[in-house]
């Protein structure tokens, strides 16, 4: 998969002629996220399953004059929230690299709007690792050291330097998995599978390029 990522984002890169103008500057905004837990417990609160989180990073863009067409590179500490069956809520903190096509199409002298697609590599920071209680049992929640996504967004461009965005992050690998580590009800039958889930996101930003 990450090999599938690279040949991708080198494709993106291919797009950028000599003549391109550079820009770069600040990203901020909102993780919406819903997280696909309904199959590890059925006492997860699936009807609760949307959580905020925010991201924050420096990002650089390059675009061909004329034609509107660039690419957008980021990278991003972004931290999403878990809440686990227990309300033991975990953190997903994560250093994010989103690599995008973009196309701009200006209204005016002062405003554009673009749409833009694209892959993302995560790198997981801080701790990977939980336990909670499940009912009777007591599970280990584990995320990924490294997954990567797809985003698909649209937004607006004005006076060349402020950029307001909606984007929807669409997880391709899973992001962590669940699995029972005890159950002390004695004769129970334990199954230690692992249950894999992913989490989709939502994201409003906002940029200021230089």
């Amino acid at each position: 998969m990450k090999k599938d990522l690279i040949v991708c984002s080198l494709a993106l890169l291919s797009f950028i002629p000599a003549s391109a103008q550079f820009s770069w500057g600040l990203r901020g905004g909102l993780n919406l996220v819903n997280n696909d837990i309904t199959a590890v417990s059925k006492q997860s609160a699936t009807d609760k399953d949307s959580y905020t989180g925010f991201f924050f990073g420096p990002m650089a863009e390059v675009q061909v004059p004329i034609i509107g067409i660039g690419v957008d590179v980021a990278a991003l500490y972004s931290q999403k929230g878990v809440e686990l069956p227990d309300t033991t809520t975990m953190k997903n903190q994560s250093i994010s690299i989103p690599l995008s096509l973009k196309y701009s199409l200006g209204l005016g002298n002062f405003a554009a709007v673009y749409f833009a697609a694209g892959p993302q590599l995560d790198f997981r920071i801080g701790d990977l690792n939980t336990t909670f209680n499940d009912g009777n049992e007591v599970k280990d929640f584990a995320l990924e050291k490294s997954s990567w996504s797809i985003n698909v967004g649209a937004g607006v461009k004005l006076i060349n330097h402020i950029q307001a965005g909606v984007n929807y992050n669409i997880p391709v690998s899973k992001e962590g998995a669940v699995k029972v580590i005890d159950n002390p009800t004695p004769g129970a039958v334990v199954d230690n599978k692992p249950v894999d889930f992913k989490s989709s996101t939502l994201q409003f930003s906002l940029t200021w390029t230089f």
